[in-house]
């Protein structure tokens, strides 16, 4: 027989998980990235493009899916405030992540699929911008501590 009742993580456990789905979702946009720069043919950076329709819907795209990510994860996590427990806030914390993180990274490659087709390093910048910005949203206890708004107690907990 099986037992399917859920796993109970630790807080320290939920953390690493959130890091290393960050870790794969930024290697897999650099690698993309990569390969489609080692493929393209004669890149070259063009501003005058106007009647391109990516020219206006790939930074389109880009800013409207950090502003809806940015307003989904921080309603995702103001919801997490009625949790009682750490791992269940951690969970949903990771949850609002992911989100962020899947828009984020649709965005990007986007711009990098439309870099390949037409061979504009425009687009590529969009998506290294997306990137950078990718970047820096890398969870670590103390932004978790402060995004979660943990007491005391929690953030021991968090610690270790």
């Amino acid at each position: 027989m099986y037992n399917n009742q859920p796993v109970q993580q630790n807080a320290k456990s939920i953390l690493k998980t959130a890091k290393i789905i960050h870790l794969a979702l930024l290697s897999g946009q650099l690698m993309f990235a990569f390969v489609t720069i080692s493929i393209s043919k004669n890149p070259s950076f063009n501003m005058k493009s106007v009647n391109d329709p990516f020219f206006i819907v790939a930074p389109l795209l880009a800013v409207s899916c950090f502003f809806v990510g940015n307003f989904l994860f921080k309603k995702l996590v103001g919801n997490l405030q009625n949790k009682t427990t750490l791992p269940d806030k951690l969970t949903g914390y990771q949850a609002a992540l992911i989100v962020r993180y899947a828009l984020l990274e649709g965005a990007s490659l986007f711009g990098i699929v439309v870099f390949m087709l037409t061979n504009n390093w425009f687009f590529l910048l969009i998506s290294a911008c997306i990137i950078l910005y990718f970047i820096t949203l890398r969870p670590g206890t103390e932004k978790v501590a402060d995004d979660l708004q943990l007491n005391y107690d929690e953030k021991l907990e968090l610690l270790g």
